[in-house]
């Protein structure tokens, strides 16, 4: 578990490991504090949380310890349980319950965060820093350090410090009296240090990069403090403005290790805290490991399940030598960024660093000077109260920037865990608002036919704009549902097609389903297209046996060769069948189709047909016709992708392109679309009078004859556009008129 590092990361880790430490020790014991705990506890889940956590995350900077979050839940629990150590079982429970979580991979829940959400719990760690440590940095220390909450209890007070507190009631009134009581000793530390910090980052710190300011800010503010005690000047500095950690060999040792007891562990109560714990923690570990990996500039990623694993076994071994429960911080987790951190032997050395200071060095530790840390505290506060980021938010839209400040707000005036609970629901809001008014299906109005496309994730969100879409649907309807594009589908959305489809039948309306698993009942579907098939065979044969009662010998003549007069080039599409709209017979008119009846110089289908019919049928007249209503030329001129057919259709945007400025003109949709049929059929004719065939046979023969019609089917009728070459294209010297 202990990584693979070079000497260089060494150099970096092991300063940075030393700047943690100062900062964590007070931070400790104010949380421990705060939680209604023995101080030793706090220190006992630092070094855990450094030294156990450490070794096991695979985050780089990630630093572990006693959360101010839990301070609330920590006091309740051992309020409910009668004791300390009762509270100490609940954590080694909640520490297993954390590693169940770790093997059922719970932890990828922390991708949905939002990311304005994450940014907002940055920016709000970072303005509770500033204004929790203000305070700390003038010299006024009633509050301990470490603690989060907006509102102040009691149990939050330094219940020992020199001056009566003034009935403080939350941050704001506490940050408010904290100005009546300067102590301009410890302010002149505490601006020294913030102002050092501010000069070190900007002047110092590039050329002095395995340096970290925040270590050389605590030495000097030490050495200010002691050249203070020196001068022998009348200047108060009392013990309450200094790191205060307990001598554990002062009294008795065994007074500062708290075993667990197991005596309430079929209790309700215990259950209750245990999981309280467990869900707590396990929460505001992988909170802290999001908004760690956005402030890492290496941004590596964090295995979030292996730390629930890691978070679960700090809490059993920080329970077995009765300490807090621990998880993932994020003040330690940015101050040993800011440090310089490399790998996570930082955060295990501050673990080691906790315990030797604890056990040997006391005395000196206790020589720092709440200014100096609160400065790095403020400092750090500053980086991370990041205030470009509201302009940021604002110009991307209400939806990001709302969340991101209600979710800073919210965290201030409660705690880190109802404030995100509220900037989740706030963001929960806005996505589904987004979801509901995105696209979700496409409806194609094909004439007889109607096509819905479901887009890939249709929820019950939007079963409303479903229904719509189906009930928009006129009777006597070819519907058909394609859901190959959906990778999820509602059970709502389901049930309502179930429905629709069984009142379809009462309006005339056949549904067609495809792609969608949950309905895959094609039987009936099946049958319908095996009937559709034999039909045609039964068909052919009530065609012959008519035949053949008007012409016994009708298909024997068929047999001695076709002399077509017409060549047909028409469209693929179903209503315009050649040979019934014209009224010919098999053997009159060849037939070349394709899609928008199209004459392109490369299609070598056509050129074939055209040169067969021209010199070997020697056929009279080669018609082009086109029809309204024609789907291709309605595709060419949307905007919207159809796929491989777009390739085919650009040889019609051409035509429009030459064509625009009289189409443009044109206001009413559909008379555009029937105005731009006939160009079509225009431009295909003159095409086909570009052809060698047609030029050379003309030349000789004087035919065929080139035709441009429109069939319309909403009345049958034909109509010839009469195109006349010399006269209305005379630029077009493509032949002699003899």
């Amino acid at each position: 578990m202990i990584p693979n590092f070079s000497s260089h990361q060494l150099k970096r880790d092991i300063p940075a490991s030393l700047a943690v430490f100062v900062v964590a020790v007070p931070l400790c014991l104010g949380i421990a504090h705060a939680s209604g705990a023995p101080l030793m506890a706090g220190l006992i889940a630092g070094l855990i949380g450094g030294i156990i956590v450490g070794l096991i995350s695979n985050s780089n900077l990630s630093v572990s310890g006693p959360a101010a979050g839990l301070t609330a839940i920590s006091l309740a629990g051992i309020q409910s349980l009668g004791s300390y150590q009762a509270f100490v079982a609940a954590v080694l429970f909640a520490g297993i319950i954390q590693l169940l979580f770790g093997f059922l991979k719970l932890g990828s829940l922390s991708n949905y965060i939002p990311t304005t959400v994450i940014k907002g719990m940055l920016s709000a760690i970072g303005l509770i820093l500033v204004i929790k440590q203000f305070p700390h940095l003038i010299g006024y220390d009633i509050e301990e350090m470490g603690v989060e909450e907006f509102d102040i209890s009691k149990a939050d007070m330094n219940e020992t410090y020199h001056e009566k507190p003034e009935g403080h009631e939350n941050t704001f009134t506490l940050l408010f009296h904290s100005i009546r009581h300067v102590n301009f000793t410890v302010l002149s530390i505490g601006l020294f240090s913030l102002g050092f910090l501010f000069l070190w980052e900007k002047k110092l710190a590039k050329k002095l990069k395995l340096v970290p300011g925040t270590l050389v800010v605590v030495v000097l503010g030490m050495l200010i403090s002691f050249l203070i005690k020196l001068s022998g000047l009348n200047i108060q500095m009392e013990s309450d403005h200094f790191v205060n950690v307990p001598e554990i060999f002062s009294t008795s040792s065994s007074s500062y290790f708290f075993p667990p007891d197991f005596s309430k562990i079929f209790s309700m109560t215990f259950v209750k805290v245990v999981f309280t714990i467990a869900i707590v923690a396990s929460i505001e570990s992988l909170l802290s490991i999001e908004a760690i990996q956005k402030i890492d500039i290496h941004r590596q990623k964090v295995d979030v399940n292996r730390e629930l694993l890691a978070q679960g076994a700090g809490n059993i071994a920080s329970a077995i030598l009765g300490g807090l429960p621990v998880t993932s911080v994020i003040v330690r987790g940015s101050v040993n960024q800011a440090a310089g951190a490399e790998t996570k032997l930082s955060a295990v050395f501050h673990g080691f660093w906790i315990l030797i200071s604890v056990l040997f060095f006391t005395g000196i530790i206790n020589q720092i000077p709440l200014a100096s840390l609160a400065a790095i505290l403020c400092f750090t506060g500053y980086k991370l109260l990041d205030l470009s980021l509201l302009k940021f938010f604002y110009k991307k839209g209400w939806s990001q920037f709302l969340p991101f400040v209600v979710t800073i707000i919210a965290i201030v005036i409660t705690d880190l865990l109802e404030g995100v609970s509220i900037g989740l629901l706030l963001a929960g809001l806005f996505i589904v608002r987004d979801n509901y008014k995105s696209q979700i299906l496409k409806v194609y109005d094909l004439g007889p036919r109607i096509k819905i496309v479901l887009g890939e994730n249709v929820t019950f969100l939007h079963k409303k704009k479903v229904t719509d879409a189906l009930n928009a649907v006129p009777p006597f309807t070819l519907l058909e549902i394609d859901g190959s594009k959906s990778k999820f589908i509602d059970e709502d959305i389901i049930d309502a097609i179930v429905e629709y489809r069984k009142a379809a039948q009462l309006h005339g309306i056949k549904v067609i389903l495809g792609g969608i698993h949950q309905l895959d009942d094609k039987k009936e579907l099946m049958e319908s297209i095996d009937k559709s098939y034999e039909r045609l065979f039964s068909n052919n044969k009530k065609w012959v046996e008519e035949k053949l009662q008007s012409d016994p010998e009708y298909f024997k003549k068929l047999t001695n060769g076709q002399k077509p007069e017409y060549l047909f080039i028409g469209c693929s599409d179903s209503r315009v069948p050649a040979n019934e709209i014209t009224g010919t017979d098999p053997g009159e008119m060849f037939v070349h189709r394709n899609i928008a009846n199209l004459v392109v110089n490369t299609d070598i289908n056509l050129l074939s047909v055209l040169q067969y019919s021209v010199e070997v049928l020697n056929v009279k007249h080669v018609i082009v016709c086109g029809h309204y209503g024609c789907g291709g030329v309605k595709a060419a001129l949307e905007h919207e992708p159809h796929g491989l057919i777009d390739k085919w259709l650009r040889n019609i945007k051409d035509t429009y392109r030459l064509h625009m400025d009289e189409l443009d003109a044109i206001s009413d949709h559909d008379e555009k679309h029937r105005r731009m049929v006939e160009i079509n059929v225009q431009e295909q004719v003159i095409n086909l009078l570009k052809t060698s065939f047609i030029q050379k046979n003309i030349e000789l023969y004087g035919f065929p004859k080139v035709h441009g019609w429109v069939y319309d089917i909403a009345d049958g009728y034909i109509k010839d556009l009469e195109i006349d070459i010399v006269k209305h294209f005379p630029e077009y010297k493509i032949y002699k008129f003899d």
